[in-house]
């Protein structure tokens, strides 16, 4: 068989006989849509909020959680997460970085994890109520459960972060609706919430997700190389 010439030709739309074939003008703008619409979507799907991953925390020790504190109380070492519910960075932390630290220090006694309340005035008033929520929560030992069912719901949008779907989330997991929803509806935690807001401020923290580990702010809270590093570095300077 003749191998066939080993030279390039412009390729050109094929034409149904009796047809004309589109002015090239005309496909390079329908190229040119089609490009732009690849780029949004593109754009749209990278910026959603990504999907947080429920923790298992059956196998921790069940006086090593305390409201929003998970891990060993005399723990040397111990992490602070300043963050907001409806915030799709703080979604992601939970998703990358969480479960590692649960694996690696604070299943094993190493470390201790607090979490903390940022809300950001722009996710207002889904993040002060989100953050009540979840303080209600607490009250009936659930604290970690909602804040798991809390970041799942970002793919809601805004709806995610309302008295109505957080009581149904506290029906979920099985707890006193009763109880909860007086706790929400009466703000009974907004006091604490507040508080936390203001320590971010006196902090000079501007971001969420943010982690400080012994009181030391990380500069990238998602580098879990890093927060790593650092962790082996003061548990080895205290001799574990």
């Amino acid at each position: 068989m003749a191998e066939r010439p080993r030279t390039s030709r412009p390729v050109s739309a094929k034409t149904t006989p009796g047809k004309k074939a589109p002015p090239t003008g005309l496909l390079l703008i329908g190229g040119a849509a089609i490009l732009v619409v690849l780029v949004v979507i593109g754009y749209v799907i990278a910026n959603q909020p990504a999907a947080a991953v429920a923790s298992n925390y059956n196998d921790i020790r069940a006086e090593w959680i305390n409201r929003n504190s998970i891990g060993n109380p005399d723990a040397v070492v111990v992490l602070q997460g300043w963050e907001d519910f409806p915030c799709p960075a703080c979604a992601s932390w939970n998703q990358t970085v969480k479960p590692k630290l649960l694996e690696d220090y604070i299943k094993t006694g190493k470390a201790r994890l607090e979490y903390h309340y940022f809300p950001l005035s722009q996710h207002e008033p889904g993040a002060s109520i989100s953050a009540q929520a979840a303080e209600c929560a607490a009250d009936q030992g659930a604290f970690w459960p909602m804040h798991d069912k809390l970041f799942a719901g970002q793919n809601s949008g805004a709806a995610a972060f309302t008295a109505e779907r957080a009581i149904t989330y506290a029906e979920d997991l099985g707890l006193d609706s009763r109880t909860f929803t007086q706790c929400l509806t009466g703000q009974e935690h907004f006091d604490a919430v507040q508080a936390s807001l203001s320590q971010a401020m006196s902090l000079s923290l501007n971001s969420t997700p943010s982690l400080l580990i012994n009181d030391v702010k990380m500069e990238n809270p998602m580098d879990y190389a890093a927060i790593s590093a650092e962790i082996d570095r003061l548990l080895a300077a205290a001799g574990q």
